[in-house]
């Protein structure tokens, strides 16, 4: 699907509020795509909405819509056979963290990250994906994380999800192989958001670690959707991160672990 193939294609974005899935919808209305865009918040959407008027491009439908309840999701469908006929490209976008020891985060916001960065996109994956297959075309996107892949000490429940993410993108590849759906999974390392805030993770933590801007994530996913790319990890330094985990695992594992308890030293001395 190229960039002229864009104009005028239905592409549905969840957590579009902000950080990377703001920027994405900016990125693809300036390529002239009819945004879908959702989010638990309605007031950062309007605000979106207005700048994207602003700017003369298509103006987007905004869904307040939580992706971790099942029934809003099927209300969410409707709305869109409504609204633009059906989703050419959906961007499996919302996520969430909790920061913390496993035993010491309470169970309920471990549920909470679970439902909203797994059963989310099952959700929305389940609800959407049938029309496509009915047309014979669409597109499935994919925003996991490089933790999908490294180990993550204190996000270990949110690495897990995107762990189930990914395979969750890689299994469809094969499973819609031939039907006309293309598959897109992302990796972003850390990006520059309100994620570390919204998840607690102290700002000590983050400073540590190379990071992109939600803008340079948002393009590489455009131009991924726009070459009909498997796979994209816009870290150049997490790919070789992950590239050192396969090929040599043990190595990989004893550095890991002594970068880890560095991070973790100097964040709890920044924050005596």
């Amino acid at each position: 699907m190229g960039v002229r193939l864009l104009r005028g294609r239905s592409v549905l974005i969840t957590g579009a509020s902000s950080g990377i899935g703001w920027q994405l919808a900016m990125v693809l209305a300036r390529r002239g795509a009819r945004l879908v865009l959702v989010s638990r918040r309605l007031q950062p959407l309007y605000e979106l909405k207005q700048k994207i008027e602003a700017e003369g491009l298509v103006t987007p439908e905004v869904v307040e819509c939580d992706v971790s309840v099942r029934e809003q999701v099927e209300a969410l469908k409707v709305r869109c056979e409504k609204a633009v006929g059906g989703i050419d490209v959906l961007i499996n976008n919302a996520g969430r963290g909790a920061y913390g020891y496993l035993h010491q985060v309470a169970v309920v916001d471990h549920e909470a990250v679970v439902n909203t960065n797994l059963m989310g996109v099952i959700y929305c994956t389940h609800a959407l994906l049938p029309s496509m297959l009915e047309r014979g075309s669409g597109h499935l996107v994919f925003v996991s994380s490089v933790l999908g892949e490294l180990p993550a000490p204190e996000h270990a429940v949110y690495g897990a999800t995107k762990f189930a993410v990914s395979g969750l993108a890689e299994s469809l590849y094969h499973e819609l192989a031939g039907t006309g759906v293309d598959v897109t999974l992302i990796e972003p390392g850390r990006v520059r958001s309100e994620f570390a805030q919204v998840s607690d993770t102290p700002q000590e933590r983050f400073a540590q670690v190379p990071s992109k801007s939600s803008l340079e994530v948002a393009e590489c996913i455009a131009r991924a959707i726009e070459g009909r790319q498997w796979k994209a990890i816009p870290d150049a330094l997490a790919r070789f991160g992950i590239d050192l985990r396969r090929h040599f695992p043990r190595l990989s594992r004893f550095l890991y672990g002594r970068i880890t308890r560095r991070i973790r030293r100097r964040g709890a001395q920044r924050e005596v």
